[in-house]
């Protein structure tokens, strides 16, 4: 019966193993994949080292015919460039992969020894918990009401409004003081008149530096010409300075009220130091013109003087009437200067020599009719011989 079958074996068991009961554990089979890679890179090492003995470049096939036949000599020298860097990448490949493996290991080896080495956890006692007499219970923090929160809120917006009102008088007064600093008076003042007239006048030296107070009140007014520029630009940034001042809220803070009180008095005390300049130069022209007339009218009046004094003399009849060798008598000089014959002078000396000369100049006649009068009158006498 056999015979004819010589390949066939009997069947000893009918039982066949289960895989899924005889599935080898996880750590076996990592165990056995570690082995597995660990002997072909053992394998690999060793074909490495045996061709580095033979081939310190490395290793490279031969060419076949049929691959190289249509290649030209730079392809061909290109592919095995190409070969030779492909292995040289295949083997730092391999030595990476080694070195990795081998730092596993290592850290595993390092994982058991200082699981192996590190002492049992010590247990601690469980601390009773402090009792409630010994910390001291939170106190409850107290509301504030809301006339409360009001009454705060409004007195941090009055502060911080009496501080934004100080810093403005501030910026005020350091722009005021650039405005004073800054101003420089014309040479010459433009006045226009109540006719319409404008006289151009100018700033003598002492007023520009000075700039005193005009007396007198003037009818005449500041002329818009560009000469006055200056004035009238600088009245007007102090005008303006005012209404800012005025803007300027003092929230009840006396501090406030006391700053802007001293500022507003400084700029006006400028606005009218500035108005007297233009004053006082149209004063002291109008001063200069009336002393300029004065003067016309004293000098006309000195001159006119013996005319109008003279009296007419009476006809001479007679061997008197040949008055040719009369001499004229002067009268002596008094012996003070207070009882000297008073005379019209005018305010300079130099109106004062005119009327000399031409008192000099009158006529020969009037001098011979000149007789002796009253002393009370003139306090002079002329004696005709």
């Amino acid at each position: 019966m056999y015979s004819f079958y010589p390949s066939y074996r009997p069947q000893t068991s009918y039982y066949h193993p289960s895989p899924y009961y005889h599935q080898p554990s996880p750590y076996a089979r990592a165990l056995a994949q570690q082995q597995e890679q660990r002997a072909r890179a053992q394998e690999l090492e060793r074909q490495r080292a045996a061709r580095s003995v033979y081939f310190p470049d490395g290793y490279e096939e031969p060419d076949s015919d049929d691959e190289n036949y249509y290649l030209t000599p730079r392809q061909s020298a290109l592919l095995r460039a190409r070969r030779l860097q492909e292995a040289a990448e295949q083997r730092n490949r391999d030595a990476a992969r080694l070195m990795h493996e081998r730092e596993m290991k290592e850290q595993q080896q390092a994982c058991a020894a200082e699981k192996q080495s590190t002492p049992p956890p010590q247990t601690r006692a469980p601390t009773p918990p402090d009792s409630p007499s010994a910390s001291p219970a939170p106190q409850a923090v107290p509301v504030p009401s809301r006339e409360v929160l009001d009454a705060a809120a409004t007195k941090i917006q009055t502060q911080y409004r009496i501080h934004h009102a100080l810093r403005s008088l501030s910026t005020l007064a350091a722009k005021f003081a650039t405005l004073k600093a800054s101003f420089v008076p014309p040479p010459t003042i433009d006045f226009q008149a109540g006719d319409g007239t404008v006289t151009t006048i100018p700033i003598p030296a002492p007023t520009t530096n000075s700039m005193p107070t005009a007396p007198g009140t003037s009818t005449a007014k500041l002329a818009y010409t560009p000469a006055n520029a200056p004035l009238h630009a600088y009245a007007e940034h102090l005008s303006r300075l005012l209404v800012a001042l005025d803007a300027v809220e003092s929230r009840g803070a006396r501090a406030v009220r006391a700053r802007r009180r001293g500022l507003a008095r400084a700029v006006e005390g400028e606005a009218e130091r500035v108005e007297a300049l233009w004053r006082g130069v149209w004063a002291a022209h109008q001063q200069q013109e009336q002393h300029r007339a004065d003067e016309a009218e004293v000098c006309a009046m000195v001159v006119d003087a013996p005319e109008q004094g003279a009296e007419p003399l009476p006809e001479l009849s007679g061997p008197e009437s040949d008055l040719s060798d009369v001499e004229p008598e002067l009268p002596t000089p008094p012996a003070s200067p207070a009882a000297a014959p008073k005379i019209a002078l005018a305010p300079d000396a130099e109106n004062v020599e005119d009327v000399v000369a031409k008192l000099a100049e009158n006529d020969l006649d009037v001098a011979r009719a000149k007789v002796a009068e009253d002393e009370k009158i003139s306090g002079e006498e002329f004696v005709i011989v």
